[in-house]
């Protein structure tokens, strides 16, 4: 995909797979919702959890995002990059923001959630229980399946 094309592509999706390692050396992948902002992708996560003590000991990461069921529809972005603690007030506004008007366009994911559930997560975050992750886009790989159709199509005939 051209850079534009990565942007478009990971300002609609929802789920990220976040690979780091474990102390004994072996990576580990976790399901994530996340937004993309300004060449980085951001996610929350528990402050006890075993991915922030992952990222505190080693912040090398690789995320990735794929969507698609058929070969030819098959479309992804794998990000590799170092992961650090946004404490700033500012950055963390801008990106809700962009979580905000990402939700308003592809809906937030929590319809099926009782109400409590998403203003808790948000307390969460404010009290220090969850923290905001960020993860810029240092090295990319992409994928879009659909551009290869015709290339097959021509070498079958």
């Amino acid at each position: 995909m051209t850079p534009e094309e990565i942007r478009e592509f990971l300002a609609d999706q929802r789920t990220l797979i976040l690979a780091s390692t474990r102390r004994e050396g072996t990576p580990v992948m976790h399901a994530l919702w996340f937004t993309y902002l300004d060449d980085a992708v951001y996610f929350n996560i528990q402050a006890t959890s075993f991915k922030y003590k992952n990222i505190q000991r080693d912040n090398r990461v690789c995320c990735l995002v794929e969507v698609g069921e058929g070969y030819f529809d098959l479309r992804g972005t794998m990000i590799e990059g170092r992961a650090t603690l946004v404490d700033d007030p500012d950055e963390r506004g801008r990106v809700q923001a962009a979580a905000d008007a990402k939700n308003d366009r592809i809906g937030s994911g929590l319809d099926e959630m009782p109400g409590y559930f998403s203003k808790n997560r948000s307390q969460r975050l404010e009290r220090g229980d969850r923290l905001m992750i960020k993860v810029p886009l240092e090295r990319v790989r992409s994928w879009n399946f659909s551009k290869v159709r015709e290339h097959y199509q021509k070498a079958s005939s």
